[in-house]
């Protein structure tokens, strides 16, 4: 265990013991009344210095001598007012007990320790205002029965969390140690727990911990825990038996659950949202599959940003339900539009569209499922490819001012029918681009955490049942974003392409997913979660590859240029290949042979769009790989 190092002294500890021999001093002349009289100045002197050094000692046995005072609490303040205590009970005993020559009031030690108090406690306050601490927070102790807490995460965060709380009421929380992720105020203590420096000192301080409490919890502060520290927590949470929980930014200290996201190490972006507000605001907006993960968010987040209108399309009747239940609780000023219907039915969803007639589009409508896809090989192409040209044809149709297409990470390089389907779609709305009126954009991106049938449930399936938790590969990696992430970065993608008329680079968006997560690091994060040990408590399993998976995805071709936009996490991708000329014809040939089940046929049209692509083929990121679309 790295030790944090103990330094006696700092600037606050030598004021507080000057404060203390001035309040002696003080407490002098109120005993005598007058100034100090010729005779009593040896015993003045040796009684100031017997209570500095009294206060000197007693700060240090009560862990004050290093408690920085705009971190000052209730309980510091009662710890306080026992080491004045304690050092005017020394003093009397030195003063009148060891050495009664010494000639000074008897009433002047207690003097001296309501003085000491008073200009002590008034200096942590003055301290605490000038921080923004709050004087109020000052007097507020820690609740009842409150778990003893080791708090983990950047000083000042943790510092802001505890304040935060003590705003509102008693600290819900009894920190007994401060594990700082950023090596600051190491030695410090603060709402009485010593700061340490060093995530390896986590697992001695649980250990201690559990020696002397029933019940210890782990607390990752911050709203973006950093991803070293979430990992290192859940492994001494799992190992040593205790809960793990979070302390969002801002959220009063209030214990919550700790999310896979939490571990993945993705800080959440301030985004400004003028952009799409400007693009939704008192306008009418379309969303298909306006009841999936993605689909459903994107409501929610536009909802809150004044449209006069939300068309609701989806093709399951439950989940459309739920949405549109919820949109119309919380936000009843928002006309809600529910429409069951299929995006492949072109004569609905074009009698949809001329009802309605939509500013904005959101295309989110898709199967997603990649070994279920290359089992319905005709039923993804019907959907993911057939749909969308239905969708964005019934956009040109009525002049939409902006449509969004949701692409995914497979569609590059693709070597199954789900991305390959999404590809030619991609080449579709590009190619919409170039003839409608309005801004026509894909947005392309890789999965989402939690997101219905992904991986995040079916682990917490297989841990519930006491495992196996299974996967394919334990070399396997994906780009995991949460789905608030990823459908604010849609809107925000949306009003970038809406303002620039469409001319950004043929109208590919591409979200910047930062790191790519291996799949066994999730499983593993995810049973610790659960407060159990991977491979002790629940198994592993690889089961191998599946049809049409891949060990690694991409999110950009070779030849695509990759350029940031004025949004931070969005990126755009230049492909200087065009459609071709043909592109329709082709599709429609595709779709054809889809329609009536022949894979064969199908798969050779799709062919003659996509050279590139061989189906079940692990392709990797080379030139022998390049989509040839254009040429």
């Amino acid at each position: 265990m790295t030790r944090h190092k103990l330094k006696i002294f700092s600037t606050g500890y030598l004021i507080d013991i000057a404060l203390a021999v001035f309040s002696f001093w003080l407490a002098l002349y109120l005993a005598y009344g007058i100034g100090l009289a010729p005779a009593s100045i040896e015993g003045t002197i040796i009684a100031l210095v017997c209570y500095g050094m009294a206060i000197a000692a007693a700060l240090v046995a009560f862990r004050l001598n290093q408690l920085v005072w705009r971190w000052t609490s209730a309980d510091d303040l009662v710890r306080l007012s026992q080491a004045i205590a304690a050092a005017g009970i020394g003093t009397v005993a030195v003063l009148f007990f060891v050495d009664p020559s010494v000639t000074v009031p008897r009433i002047s030690p207690a003097l001296a320790a309501l003085v000491s108090l008073v200009l002590m406690a008034a200096a942590r306050g003055f301290a605490r205002v000038l921080s923004g601490g709050g004087i109020r927070a000052l007097f507020r102790t820690i609740a009842p029965n409150a778990p003893a807490t080791i708090l983990v995460g950047p000083t000042d965060a943790i510092t802001q969390a505890i304040h935060a709380a003590r705003l509102t009421g008693p600290l819900p929380i009894r920190p007994i140690a401060i594990v700082s992720t950023m090596g600051t105020q190491v030695g410090k203590i603060f709402a009485g727990a010593r700061v340490f420096g060093g995530l390896e000192t986590l697992e001695a301080l649980v250990t201690d911990a559990l020696s002397r409490n029933s019940e210890v919890r782990i607390a990752l502060i911050g709203r973006d825990p950093a991803r070293r520290a979430a990992q290192v927590a859940l492994q001494v949470a799992a190992r040593k038996g205790v809960a793990l929980m979070r302390i969002p930014e801002g959220a009063g200290a209030t214990l919550g659950a700790v999310h896979p996201a939490d571990v993945l190490g993705r800080t959440r972006r301030e985004l400004d949202l003028r952009g799409p507000r400007g693009l939704v605001r008192f306008k009418q907006i379309l969303v298909t599959g306006a009841g999936g993960t993605i689909g459903s968010e994107i409501v929610k987040q536009i909802a809150e940003l004044s449209p006069s209108r939300i068309v609701l399309v989806d093709s399951s009747e439950n989940n459309l339900f739920q949405i549109s239940s919820e949109i119309r609780a919380t936000h009843p000023n928002v006309d809600i539009v529910a429409r069951l219907c299929d995006i492949r039915d072109a004569q609905r969803i074009n009698a949809i569209f001329d009802k309605y007639r939509p500013h904005v589009v959101v295309h989110a409508a898709a199967n997603k499922h990649v070994p279920m896809m290359e089992g319905h090989f005709c039923e993804a192409l019907e959907v993911n490819l057939g749909g969308t040209c239905v969708v964005a044809d019934a956009a040109m149709a009525v002049d939409v001012e902006s449509f969004v297409f949701i692409s995914t990470d497979k569609a590059v390089n693709p070597v199954n029918v789900m991305g390959a389907a999404k590809r030619v779609a991609e080449l579709y709305v590009r190619d919409c681009s170039r003839r409608a009126k309005g801004a026509f954009h894909s947005v392309r991106f890789g999965n989402v955490l939690g997101s219905s049938g992904s991986v995040m449930p079916v682990f917490e399936r297989q841990i519930a049942r006491g495992g196996p938790v299974t996967i394919t590969h334990s070399e396997m990696t994906r780009w995991f974003m949460t789905v608030e992430e990823a459908s604010s970065l849609v809107l925000q993608a949306a009003a970038i392409g809406a303002e620039k008329g469409g001319t950004i680079s043929g109208g590919q968006f591409v979200l910047d997913m930062g790191e790519p997560v291996r799949i066994m690091e999730l499983a593993e994060a995810m049973i610790r979660m659960k407060g159990k040990e991977p491979w002790r408590d629940i198994a592993i399993v690889e089961t191998g590859l599946r049809p049409g998976e891949r060990l690694h995805e991409e999110l950009f071709h070779t030849f695509e240029r990759v350029e940031n936009t004025p949004v931070e996490g969005v990126l755009v991708a230049s492909d200087p290949m065009e459609p071709p000329e043909n592109l329709r014809t082709l599709i429609d040939h595709v779709l054809d042979a889809a329609r009536k089940d022949k894979e064969t046929a199908a798969l050779m049209w799709l062919q003659r769009i996509l050279p590139g692509f061989r189906r079940g083929e692990a392709q990797q990121s080379s030139m022998a790989n390049i989509d040839l679309a254009g040429r």
